[in-house]
C-alpha cells in the first residue's frame, strides 16, 4: 500500500467548513482509493499571532515528517505557501518525491505582497516530480509561465461531493432556508474578498431592479472575507438592501439548500487564476444552471447556452444583460439547460475522477 503525505495550508474545520474543503475530498479520494494518508494540514487563522504560530508549527510538522516518515510522496495543495519548507527538505532529503497540485494566486497572484513568492514556486515546480492543475486552462497558464519539464496532469480539485451535492425539490430547500416562496432567487456563493466579483454582483442588482421595477426576485449572497464590510456598505448605497438575503459562513449542507432554492447562480469572478470554480460545478450538481464570467478554469466546463451561460468579466452591464435573457426564457428552455449543468457535473462528481487520481499516483 502506498503511504502518501498531504500537506496543505487550508484544511476545513467547523468554523470555517468551507475553507479548503477540495482538499478534504482529495484525502477522501485516495483513502476510498486504497492509499493510506497521513496529512499536515493549517486550519484558518483569524488573527496574526496565531496565524504567525500555526504557520511555524505547520512548517516544523512538515519538515518533520518529511524528513523521518516513510512516504512514497508528499502530495501537496498551494505551491506559494509552500514552496521554502519543501525546497529546504528537498536539499537535506534528494530523494523526496513531491507532488505538487497548483491553484489560483500560485500562478496568478491577486495582490503585490504575493508577488514575492514566485521565484520560490518556480523552483518548487521544477523540483516535483508531478505537477497537478485544476483545468487545462490553468495547465496552459503553468506551462506558459514556467516553462518548466516536470510532467502534468490535470484532476479537478478534489470533484464534487454527491453525498452533499445533488438535486432536491426547490420549495423544500426554500423552506429549509425560510424563504419566501412567492419570489424566484438568484444566488452568489463565495469570499467577499479581491477579484470574486461580488461588487459586480450587486451593481447587476441594482441594475436590473432599476429596469424591472415590477420584478418578484430576490438575491442571496453567501460569505464573508476581508471585504464584508465594504459589501454592506456598497449594498446600501445602492439601496438594494431589501431585495438581498446575505448569510454568512455555511456548511456545505446548507450550501446544498442554497443552491437547490435558486433558480440561477451568479459566478462574477474576474480572477485570472479562477483555476477550476469548484462551486460553479457544485451548483451545477444541484440541478441549477450558472451565469459565470468568461474566465478561467469555468471555460473548462461551460457550454454557453446549453448547460449555462457567460458574461464579459467585470461587468455589471454584460451580468445584468444576461439575468433578463433568464427572465426571457420558458420553462422548458431552463429545463433543458438545468438537466445539461446537471449532466456535466457528474463527470466531476468523486466516484467519476477517482480513478484519474488513483492513476496520477500509481503511475507516478
Amino acid at each position: 500500500m502506498k503511504r502518501i503525505l498531504l500537506a496543505a495550508n487550508m484544511y476545513p474545520n467547523k468554523q470555517f467548513p468551507s475553507y479548503g474543503v477540495f482538499v478534504q475530498n482529495t484525502e477522501r479520494i485516495l483513502t476510498n482509493g486504497g492509499f493510506s494518508v497521513d496529512r499536515v494540514v493549517l486550519e484558518k487563522k483569524t488573527s496574526k499571532p496565531a496565524k504567525a504560530i500555526g504557520y511555524a508549527t505547520y512548517y516544523a510538522n512538515l519538515l518533520r515528517k518529511g524528513l523521518y516518515g516513510h512516504y512514497d510522496a508528499i502530495y501537496v495543495h498551494y505551491a506559494s505557501h509552500n514552496a521554502l519548507p519543501l525546497l529546504m527538505l528537498k536539499r537535506m532529503k534528494p530523494t523526496v518525491r513531491i507532488v505538487t497540485n497548483v491553484h489560483g494566486s500560485d500562478v496568478v497572484p491577486e495582490v503585490a505582497s504575493q508577488e514575492k513568492y514566485q521565484p520560490y514556486v518556480k523552483q518548487l515546480l521544477e523540483q516535483s516530480s508531478l505537477i497537478i492543475t485544476p483545468s487545462h486552462y490553468y495547465e496552459s497558464l503553468v506551462k506558459e509561465k514556467y516553462g518548466v519539464d516536470t510532467p502534468i496532469a490535470v484532476f479537478p480539485s478534489g470533484g464534487v461531493n454527491q453525498a452533499v451535492f445533488h438535486p432536491k425539490e426547490k420549495a423544500a430547500a426554500r423552506k429549509e432556508l425560510q424563504l419566501d416562496p412567492s419570489y424566484r432567487y438568484i444566488g452568489y456563493v463565495g469570499r467577499l474578498d479581491v477579484g470574486k466579483g461580488w461588487d459586480h454582483y450587486l451593481r447587476a442588482i441594482k441594475l436590473y431592479t432599476d429596469e424591472n421595477p415590477s420584478h418578484r426576485t430576490k438575491f442571496i449572497a453567501v460569505g464573508s472575507g476581508k471585504d464584508e464590510a465594504a459589501f454592506k456598505q456598497l449594498a446600501a448605497e445602492l439601496g438594494i438592501e431589501d431585495v438581498l438575503i446575505h448569510y454568512g459562513l455555511m456548511q456545505q449542507s446548507g450550501l446544498a439548500s442554497v443552491y437547490n432554492a435558486i433558480d440561477a447562480f451568479v459566478f462574477p469572478t474576474t480572477r485570472k487564476g479562477e483555476s477550476l470554480g469548484l462551486v460553479g460545478l457544485e451548483a451545477m450538481a444541484c440541478r441549477t444552471p450558472i451565469i459565470a464570467s468568461a474566465i478561467g478554469g469555468i471555460l473548462d466546463y461551460v457550454k454557453p447556452g446549453e448547460n449555462s451561460w457567460l458574461f464579459e468579466p467585470g461587468s455589471a452591464e454584460a451580468l445584468k444583460n444576461q439575468l433578463i435573457a433568464f427572465d426571457q426564457l420558458s420553462d422548458a428552455e431552463r429545463d433543458a439547460v438545468a438537466e445539461a449543468a446537471y449532466q456535466t457535473a457528474l463527470e466531476y462528481e468523486e466516484s467519476a475522477i477517482q480513478p484519474k487520481l488513483i492513476s496520477i499516483f500509481n503511475e507516478n
